[in-house]
């Protein structure tokens, strides 16, 4: 554009006449003029890739148009994706301004990598629990981003295929199956090329369980995602590994995916008390109602949560409930931290000389108790999380 301009400006046809070395010397400097202008447009190209963003290669200085049309188009790939994965346009929302906030470029970014939202919504939860906000808010705000932190890593599950019992590693922990639906808990003590060594596990009386040689068991696992497996195996007989009484496990190519579980769990170890729900039916005017009914002058039964999600928890205690009974837990899940939980027991298995373990799935509980729950899972208050890995 500027060499067109300076043509216009001199008309070659109205120059009066010249020697010879004046029209060399006027050629000269016209050839110069072009030369420099080539060489500075050439610079700034140089200079402008070199830095990074702002220029073209022309040397011309963007004025945000392009990048504005990145962003628009970032931002409508990430919407799509979040309402794919069932995120309401509030959670759509306060992601965008997370993105923003800490600078991540685009929200997009969340999907890609999943380490990136974990430490941007730890850093984004731990500074409302700091900040002036009002309980309510607070928590709507990080139940929100815990809700969506469930949905993309369910989304997100991982896609490691497990193709044969060959390829589990040694202290993976799994489950046995017995033909009678008996179920015992172990772990990989090592992984050889005919079966599979595993821990014996312990009846419920206490002793070591003895199958018989080539009876049929089921094998299950539970990878990271909560993604399980599970598939058909044989008692190949026993043996000891490093000191370890071990089970020997034929192997199998054939694996089965189950279910994936909807929350993560964690190990908690911590004490709690939990009351037993009467349903009673009451007649109200013409009506007839049933209402649960909590004795909270009742004494507790005192157990132990083994493991905890924000679906439910499990509890091991002498002094059980039955399934399908309806109780109310109370947990102390961090260091004078309390939360309490209505549940159903969707199971119950003996574990032990006089004890079981309940399986507790939460009904109700407030929006705070949940944000604990999930702030224990997640590692939110630890100096170092399972969200900064």
């Amino acid at each position: 554009m500027t060499s067109q301009i300076l043509l216009q400006a001199m008309p070659f046809a109205e120059l009066p006449q010249a020697d010879a070395r004046t029209t060399s010397i006027m050629i000269g400097i016209i050839i110069g003029f072009f030369l420099v202008l080539i060489l500075g447009g050439s610079i700034a190209g140089k200079k402008g890739s070199s830095g990074g963003g702002g220029y073209l290669k022309s040397g011309l200085k963007t004025t945000g148009a392009v990048k504005s049309a990145n962003t628009w188009a970032n931002r409508r790939k990430f919407k799509k994706m979040a309402k794919n994965i069932g995120l309401s346009s509030v959670q759509i929302k306060v992601l965008e301004e997370l993105a923003d906030k800490h600078k991540i470029g685009s929200p997009v970014t969340f999907f890609n990598s999943p380490k990136v939202f974990n430490i941007t919504m730890k850093k984004a939860i731990q500074e409302y629990d700091s900040g002036a906000y009002s309980p309510e808010v607070r928590e709507n705000y990080k139940m929100l981003l815990f809700n969506a932190k469930q949905k993309l890593d369910k989304s997100a599950a991982t896609d490691k295929k497990i193709t044969t019992s060959r390829q589990l590693s040694a202290g993976k922990s799994i489950t046995i199956t017995t033909g009678t639906g008996e179920k015992y808990s172990s772990h990989i003590v090592t992984n050889l090329k005919d079966y599979m060594c595993a821990v014996v596990p312990t009846r419920y009386d206490g002793t070591m369980l003895k199958l018989s040689k080539w009876e049929n068991v089921k094998v299950s696992i539970i990878e990271k995602g909560d993604k399980g497996f599970f598939y058909d195996s044989k008692i190949a007989g026993y043996t000891t590994v490093k000191g370890t009484s071990c089970v020997m496990l034929q192997h199998s190519n054939t694996i089965n995916t189950s279910k994936q579980r909807n929350f993560p769990r964690k190990e908690l170890g911590k004490s709690c008390y939990f009351f037993k729900i009467n349903v009673v039916t009451l007649t109200e005017g013409k009506e007839v109602v049933k209402k649960a009914i909590i004795d909270d002058n009742a004494k507790g039964r005192l157990g132990s949560v083994l493991e905890i999600s924000a679906g439910g928890c499990s509890i091991k205690s002498p002094n059980y409930l039955n399934k399908g009974e309806l109780i109310r837990v109370d947990i102390d899940i961090e260091k004078k931290q309390s939360v309490s939980a209505l549940g159903k027991i969707v199971n119950t298995r003996r574990a032990g000389l006089g004890a079981a373990i309940m399986h507790v799935q939460f009904t109700r509980t407030s929006k705070k108790n949940m944000n604990s729950i999930n702030s224990y899972i997640y590692g939110i208050g630890e100096r170092t999380s399972i969200l900064d890995y």
